[in-house]
């Protein structure tokens, strides 16, 4: 009995020490990009938010948004038992946190940064899209006929909580925190977006 509480004691007082440090293993974007010297980091895609200091992991898709392409600098990331942010700021100063949950990407902060920022410039992500779809991505919408990649380019991957495979036919992202949209794919391609919210 007493070695049971003597236990429990030490991996309480861990997770107090874990919370109030903050403490944890430090997610380094070099690392999560498998960066070169002299390589810069961009988005990957369009990143959303209504307040540059609390952008959501699921990339909801209201307010303004940092555009895909966007050169950005990493800061630092301070990973905690309930505290996980990504600091990074634009080439105008401008800053800017992720606040990531683990819970709703349903995946490591490693791979989130892999898969939201890249070493590859605006021109490289989007030197394959034409120029018509080019605008509509760059607008931040999607339309149908757009294919995944540019879906992507556009939105983001959608969040593994509501589409937990890229393989469906349908995935779905968030347009308010209680609001989301539905992409219905017909091979590769959009064939129609539903707003699921409509009366």
């Amino acid at each position: 009995m007493r070695f049971g509480k003597s236990v429990f004691m030490m991996m309480a007082a861990a997770v107090s020490a874990a919370v109030l440090c903050g403490c944890g293993e430090p997610v380094v974007f070099a690392e999560a990009l498998q960066m070169h010297k002299g390589d810069k980091v961009y988005t990957k895609y369009n990143l959303w938010y209504n307040d540059p200091e609390d952008i959501s992991c699921l990339n909801i898709q209201s307010g303004s948004f940092i555009p895909v392409g966007t050169e950005v600098v990493p800061m630092y990331t301070k990973y905690g038992l309930f505290s996980d942010r990504i600091f990074f700021k634009d080439t105008t100063g401008r800053e800017y946190v992720i606040k990531f949950d683990t819970g709703h990407r349903m995946e490591p902060m490693r791979d989130f940064i892999a898969e939201t920022f890249t070493t590859k410039s605006r021109d490289e992500l989007l030197k394959d899209v034409p120029e018509v779809i080019r605008s509509r991505v760059l607008r931040g919408e999607v339309v149908p006929g757009m294919n995944q990649a540019q879906v992507l380019l556009t939105y983001g991957p959608p969040p593994a909580i509501r589409t937990p495979d890229l393989r469906n036919e349908s995935w779905i992202y968030w347009i308010g925190y209680d609001k989301t949209i539905r992409l219905v794919f017909r091979g590769d391609k959009v064939s129609n977006i539903i707003n699921i919210n409509q009366d």
